[in-house]
């Protein structure tokens, strides 16, 4: 029974990250589902705001995309270097929403069939650059403005953030980790091997390691439900950029 709640753990933690690698080749801190952002209008490009308009500009401006650049579009460094892996124009889009509800619309970049690459937001005049996802980490948009982030390290290491989108800036909320080499590093087994028969997750309010709690299966299984039941994933609709006019 342990090792089948084990193996049922691994694959949820790593179920999104896994949804988006096959494209390419309830908790007191995160509130009740009871607004829904959903099945969202194109994005009314009569109102877009200048500071985007130049990020998506400079998108454009640098396709075609070399696949062998890392930082794909070298305007823009921070961006995400999933870009190459598109080959058109008509493979990326983007949309306007406001995640959190302040009033100030988010600018989310992302290929449609795949996940979010990229998103930012305008707090005090300036644009800010929240997040870019990569071949081991990709981002999920959901309600109330919490962000999940599902990663891996390598086969003994995953999990999953959980952000809340708050007046401009992501705070860290929870992670669910399956981590064997921390494990390892603190003495709870001498040897990797040891990692097959009994698998070691952990909870975390930080992405740090000292804050690290270990936790049984069941509780990081019924946790991550959580997050996922009480927030579903955003159904967005998006602008190619085929189909951008500057």
């Amino acid at each position: 029974m342990k090792k089948t709640l084990c193996i049922l753990l691994c694959l949820i933690l790593i179920v999104s990250l896994s949804a988006c690698i096959d494209n390419i080749s309830s908790n007191d801190s995160v509130p009740d589902s009871n607004s829904t952002i959903s099945n969202q209008k194109s994005t009314n490009l009569s109102t877009f705001p200048n500071e985007y308009a130049t990020i998506i500009n400079n998108i454009i401006n640098a396709y075609p995309w070399n696949d062998d650049d890392m930082n794909m579009v070298p305007e823009n460094p921070e961006l995400s270097y999933m870009y190459r892996r598109n080959s058109e124009l008509l493979e990326i889009g983007f949309a306007l929403i406001d995640l959190d509800g302040n009033a100030q619309e988010e600018l989310i970049i992302a290929d449609p069939s795949k996940f979010v690459y990229d998103l930012y937001t305008i707090s005090n005049g300036k644009t800010v650059h929240l997040f870019d996802s990569g071949e081991r980490s990709c981002y999920i948009l959901r309600e109330n403005g919490v962000i999940e982030k599902s990663w891996s390290g390598s086969a003994a290491t995953s999990g999953h953030d959980f952000y809340k989108l708050n007046g401009g800036k992501l705070d860290f909320v929870e992670r669910i980790s399956l981590d064997a080499y921390y494990a390892l590093n603190i003495g709870i087994i001498k040897e990797l091997t040891e990692a097959n028969d009994n698998s070691f997750f952990f909870v975390s309010p930080t992405d740090q390691f000292e804050d690290y709690k270990l936790v049984n299966s069941n509780e990081a299984i019924k946790k991550i439900e959580a997050y996922q039941k009480a927030n579903k994933e955003l159904e967005i609709e998006y602008t190619l950029l085929s189909d951008y006019k500057s």
